[in-house]
Protein backbone atom coordinates (compact mmCIF):
# COMPACT_ATOMS: atom_id res chain seq x y z
CA UNK A 1 0.00 0.00 0.00
CA UNK A 2 2.99 1.82 0.59
CA UNK A 3 4.96 1.42 -2.51
CA UNK A 4 1.27 2.42 -4.51
CA UNK A 5 1.15 5.67 -2.49
CA UNK A 6 4.36 6.69 -3.88
CA UNK A 7 3.76 5.30 -7.21
CA UNK A 8 0.76 7.79 -7.15
CA UNK A 9 3.11 10.86 -5.81
CA UNK A 10 5.57 10.30 -8.18
CA UNK A 11 2.90 10.13 -10.95
CA UNK A 12 0.81 13.09 -10.07
CA UNK A 13 4.00 15.30 -9.76
CA UNK A 14 5.13 14.16 -13.44
CA UNK A 15 2.31 15.14 -14.46
CA UNK A 16 2.16 18.80 -12.57
CA UNK A 17 2.42 21.73 -15.10
CA UNK A 18 5.68 23.47 -14.99
CA UNK A 19 5.59 27.36 -14.27
CA UNK A 20 8.05 29.18 -16.20
CA UNK A 21 9.82 31.91 -14.16
CA UNK A 22 8.16 35.06 -13.68
CA UNK A 23 9.53 37.97 -16.89
CA UNK A 24 12.59 40.24 -15.39
CA UNK A 25 11.81 43.56 -14.58
CA UNK A 26 13.23 46.38 -16.39
CA UNK A 27 16.62 45.55 -18.43
CA UNK A 28 19.99 44.37 -17.26
CA UNK A 29 22.27 47.01 -17.34
CA UNK A 30 26.23 46.54 -19.13
CA UNK A 31 28.86 46.27 -16.60
CA UNK A 32 32.10 48.08 -17.25
CA UNK A 33 34.88 46.77 -18.53
CA UNK A 34 36.41 45.61 -14.92
CA UNK A 35 33.05 43.72 -14.42
CA UNK A 36 31.42 45.93 -12.24
CA UNK A 37 28.37 48.50 -12.50
CA UNK A 38 29.57 52.02 -12.83
CA UNK A 39 26.65 52.95 -10.42
CA UNK A 40 24.84 52.62 -7.75
CA UNK A 41 21.58 52.88 -9.68
CA UNK A 42 22.69 50.01 -12.20
CA UNK A 43 23.90 47.59 -9.68
CA UNK A 44 20.07 48.24 -7.97
CA UNK A 45 18.63 48.09 -11.47
CA UNK A 46 21.03 44.46 -11.71
CA UNK A 47 19.62 43.10 -8.64
CA UNK A 48 15.46 43.81 -9.55
CA UNK A 49 16.38 42.49 -12.59
CA UNK A 50 17.91 39.01 -11.45
CA UNK A 51 15.88 39.02 -8.23
CA UNK A 52 12.28 39.26 -10.41
CA UNK A 53 13.08 36.43 -12.71
CA UNK A 54 13.79 33.90 -10.54
CA UNK A 55 11.16 32.29 -8.57
CA UNK A 56 13.60 31.60 -5.76
CA UNK A 57 14.47 35.43 -5.51
CA UNK A 58 11.37 36.67 -6.56
CA UNK A 59 10.40 37.42 -2.48
CA UNK A 60 13.41 36.46 -0.86
CA UNK A 61 15.77 39.14 -2.48
CA UNK A 62 15.57 43.14 -0.80
CA UNK A 63 18.43 44.77 -3.17
CA UNK A 64 21.75 46.49 -1.55
CA UNK A 65 24.34 48.03 -3.77
CA UNK A 66 27.44 49.36 -2.57
CA UNK A 67 30.91 50.61 -4.31
CA UNK A 68 33.78 47.89 -3.86
CA UNK A 69 36.51 50.40 -4.56
CA UNK A 70 38.38 51.11 -1.40
CA UNK A 71 41.38 53.75 -0.72
CA UNK A 72 43.85 51.53 0.02
CA UNK A 73 47.37 53.22 1.87
CA UNK A 74 50.74 53.58 0.01
CA UNK A 75 49.10 52.66 -3.36
CA UNK A 76 48.86 55.19 -6.50
CA UNK A 77 45.08 56.80 -6.96
CA UNK A 78 43.33 54.72 -8.89
CA UNK A 79 41.63 56.41 -12.30
CA UNK A 80 38.26 54.14 -12.46
CA UNK A 81 36.99 54.54 -8.52
CA UNK A 82 33.74 53.06 -9.27
CA UNK A 83 32.80 49.47 -8.69
CA UNK A 84 28.97 48.81 -7.54
CA UNK A 85 28.05 44.94 -6.87
CA UNK A 86 24.73 43.94 -5.62
CA UNK A 87 23.70 41.61 -3.07
CA UNK A 88 20.29 40.14 -1.43
CA UNK A 89 20.89 41.64 1.88
CA UNK A 90 23.31 43.68 4.10
CA UNK A 91 25.37 40.82 5.29
CA UNK A 92 28.13 42.05 3.68
CA UNK A 93 28.66 45.30 5.76
CA UNK A 94 27.76 48.35 6.77
CA UNK A 95 28.76 49.66 3.61
CA UNK A 96 25.77 48.38 1.91
CA UNK A 97 22.75 50.37 1.24
CA UNK A 98 19.59 49.59 0.45
CA UNK A 99 18.29 49.86 -3.19
CA UNK A 100 14.56 50.48 -2.94
CA UNK A 101 12.16 51.64 -0.22
CA UNK A 102 11.22 48.28 1.37
CA UNK A 103 7.72 48.04 2.71
CA UNK A 104 7.99 45.41 5.87
CA UNK A 105 3.95 44.74 6.00
CA UNK A 106 4.44 43.29 2.85
CA UNK A 107 7.64 41.15 3.35
CA UNK A 108 8.34 38.17 5.01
Amino acid sequence: ALLAALADAATLRSRAAQQPPPEPVGTEPEKDKDGAYASKGDACSACKFAATASCAMYKTCICYATNTHFQVGGIPDAKDTKHFRWACGDEGGSKYELCFNVDYTYQD
